[in-house]
């Protein structure tokens, strides 16, 4: 049974995740739980820069510290002056959510007192608290493996879903941008993209699903980052379907707002499904065969979510080439998004 460290009011706690966007946002009931549990400690999150603007406007959250992950790989002097700031800040606890090998270091060097991590691992030497449990056998979901770590904090109550708080001028401007793509009623959102981190529904699917909608009579707005937005427009002009998208007109905080305005979310198992759910809206995701992937582990957390899979049991397809994928119909997330708009209405 690990150790409870004991704490004192005005110690400072870091929680590292400096990973991609949804594993940040799996981690938010981890921190916000650290928060309700001592609420007289100052408490600071290390996120990489892409991912961190969710972790604003979240009062449970003192403090948040930005990275580049790649050049804390390639610039010393990037490192260097990060390791500077970390000891400035007289840290008296590190959570390695993430344990990311150059940063785990970090901390080593920095000689915060208390550095929590995971066992089994070459970089675990960094740490002089360990749990040991292993995320590669998939028994559970990602959030619970980051609740995990309160084992070495004191009992209390325990926060299970992850929120994002997007600003009235954010949700202002969200409703400009969707103004301005045609958007003035109730709306579907459709999010084709998947960062790669996953197999993935392929674009032309996305688009059938956005005509199927459009003919069920339920307004639909495509989201996306600016390349994609290109790519949209190219395919649907040769498929001669006119599509409203936001597509490259939004950023992090304001395709949250955005999203928080939407009825129901559609996308791959990606950061933007995982973002939708925290800012309460409901999804349809759609999800590989891989047991590394299945929604057992990277599922969306709400009550009412759907999630759709293969039919095939274990895909053995690359991400770029899945034909996996392709066994979840048009008809059928079509199908799942009309229940969920009626139920929403």
């Amino acid at each position: 049974m690990p150790k409870i460290l004991d704490l004192r009011p005005g110690d400072r706690i870091l929680i590292s995740r400096t990973d991609r966007l949804g594993d940040l946002i799996l981690a938010l009931p981890f921190v916000e739980t650290l928060k309700c549990r001592y609420p007289e400690c100052h408490i600071e999150v290390l996120a990489s820069l892409y991912a961190s603007p969710i972790l604003e406007n979240n009062n449970r959250i003192d403090g948040i510290v930005r990275v580049l992950n790649q050049q804390l790989v390639t610039d010393r002097l990037y490192k260097k002056d990060l390791l500077q700031k970390i000891k400035k800040s007289n840290y008296h606890v590190v959570v390695a959510l993430y344990p990311e090998r150059h940063i785990c270091q970090l901390f080593h060097k920095a000689a915060i007192p208390d550095r929590i991590g995971t066992a089994g691992r070459f970089h675990s030497v960094f740490f002089n608290h360990r749990l040991l449990h292993s995320r590669k056998s998939n028994k559970k979901h990602e959030c619970e493996y980051n609740l995990d770590f309160l084992k070495f904090f004191r009992d209390g109550d325990t926060v299970r879903m992850p929120v994002v708080y997007p600003r009235d001028k954010e949700l202002a401007n969200a409703r400009r941008i969707l103004k301005e793509a045609g958007v003035v009623d109730r709306f579907v959102v459709i999010h084709p993209g998947s960062g790669g981190s996953a197999e993935r529904w392929p674009l032309d699917r996305f688009l059938e699903l956005y005509s199927a909608l459009e003919k069920r009579g339920l307004q639909v707005v495509i989201s996306g980052s600016e390349n994609e937005g290109e790519m949209i427009d190219s395919r649907s002009r040769e498929l001669g379907l006119k599509v409203r998208r936001i597509t490259g007109d939004t950023d992090l905080r304001t395709l949250a707002a955005a999203l928080s305005l939407a009825d129901v979310v559609v996308a791959n198992s990606t950061g933007p499904l995982h973002l939708a759910v925290a800012v309460g809206t409901k999804v349809v995701g759609l999800y590989p065969g891989k047991a590394v992937m299945s929604p057992a582990r990277w599922g969306p957390l709400g009550e009412h979510d759907r999630v759709l899979v293969p039919t095939s049991k274990e895909c053995t397809c690359s991400p770029n080439e899945c034909t996996c994928m392709l066994t979840i119909t048009v008809e059928k997330v079509a199908s799942e998004v009309a229940q969920l708009f009626d139920k929403a209405g």
